[in-house]
């Protein structure tokens, strides 16, 4: 987006720990790059909802292709039907391709992640600059409740799982929900009740895309989803029915939290001078509209996309642990990228000419060797 006093963060990796730095622009050539910034951001302001919509179309279809990518064991030999056809290839390729794919598609939504993040955070900060001037001693929190998203999507995920409590309250299903933890025992005992088949058809329905959703932050293998773990989610819903059932109100107040940004954007817009005001809406608007893209891009990156990119890399991790290359899926987590692809053209060659793969002892020692070190960083920094 070529801004001005900047060009973006140069990052090193040292003995597992991460450096940053900003990387400036002299001084001297921040002015003659703010009239392309203005252009280029310009577009993006003006057209926001539209190229946004365009946003979620692109990064669906993008998890759409990593959900379709397949990791599987080799067979014993090529189908016939591939000699028939003069298909000419072992199906081996296809291992290869899809984990080039499987990265190529992870780095494309991480692209799609920061077309908007950062002219969500500058339309912020400019407001917020705007009124810490504006309004000497203004609180932080009232800025940003006057830009805040009230019907967020990263809200999505606990609102279905309050809307499921309620209405197994109404249903008469609390009994069910003793041990959340037997995910298949609950819903069996969901099911044996009356009004429970209705139930889980809902819970079933608010899955895609919803449980989607990692307790974690979604940079790490070991993060743990909604839709792989559902103990978590079953266990969010049993206490929002004991909640419920104590006399709580679970649903977020939506309109008293649109009130209550309207009094406050009200009460100092009403503080600024006659001459400021089309100034403050004019920012404030910008902010309200672009700013809610930096929590909402949270569901479809680091929850969605990264979620299903794990559970394919779990799956290619299951072929090599199959293989005999390690113990478990998990632990192809302990190599780099690029040792994967060593060690795929070393199971594809092993495969092919029915010998034992030369790295598989290495590959083996790679999970044992690397958490200890990991232990050894963590309990040490540099």
């Amino acid at each position: 987006m070529l801004i001005p006093p900047a060009n973006g963060i140069e990052f090193k990796v040292h003995l597992g720990y991460l450096y940053m730095s900003p990387v400036s622009v002299p001084e001297e050539q921040i002015a003659a790059r703010v009239p392309e910034f203005e252009r280029r951001a310009g577009h993006y302001f003006q057209n926001w909802d539209s190229l946004l919509d365009g946003w979620r179309t692109k990064v669906r279809r993008t998890i759409d292709e990593l959900e379709s990518l397949s990791f599987t064991a080799l067979p014993q030999v090529v189908p016939f039907e591939d000699i028939v056809s003069g298909k000419a290839k072992d199906g081996s390729e296809v291992l290869m391709e899809n984990y080039d794919r499987l990265l190529q598609l992870c780095y494309q939504n991480w692209q799609y992640h920061f077309e908007f993040l950062n002219l969500g955070y500058l339309a912020y900060l400019d407001f917020f600059g705007f009124c810490k001037e504006l309004f000497p001693g203004i609180p932080d929190q009232a800025i940003a409740t006057m830009v805040q998203g009230v019907d967020m999507e990263l809200f999505r995920p606990d609102d279905e799982l309050k809307k499921l409590a309620a209405l197994a309250v109404e249903s008469g299903l609390q009994s069910a929900f003793d041990y959340t933890d037997d995910v298949t025992g609950t819903l069996d005992r969901v099911l044996a009740l009356e009004g429970g088949p209705r139930w889980v058809d809902a819970y079933i329905g608010a899955q895609d895309p919803w449980f989607n959703f990692t307790v974690g932050n979604g940079f790490y293998g070991h993060d743990k989803y909604w839709i792989e773990h559902q103990e978590i989610p079953l266990g969010y819903i049993k206490d929002y029915i004991r909640r419920i059932e104590d006399g709580h109100v679970i649903d977020r107040p939506v309109d008293a939290l649109v009130a209550e940004k309207d009094r406050i954007v009200a009460e100092y817009r009403e503080l600024a001078d006659p001459d400021q005001r089309e100034q403050f809406d004019a920012k404030r608007g910008l902010a309200a509209m672009a700013y809610p893209y930096v929590g909402n891009h949270n569901f479809y990156i680091e929850h969605w996309t990264m979620g299903v990119f794990w559970r394919k890399v779990r799956e290619l991790g299951k072929v090599f642990a199959d293989a005999g290359f390690w113990a478990t899926a998990d632990d192809m987590l302990y190599l780099t990228r690029n040792e994967v692809r060593d060690a795929l053209f070393d199971l594809i060659t092993g495969w092919a000419v029915g010998a034992e793969p030369t790295g598989r002892p290495t590959s083996r020692r790679l999970p044992v060797v690397r958490p200890l070190r990991r232990r050894r960083w963590s309990s040490s920094p540099p």
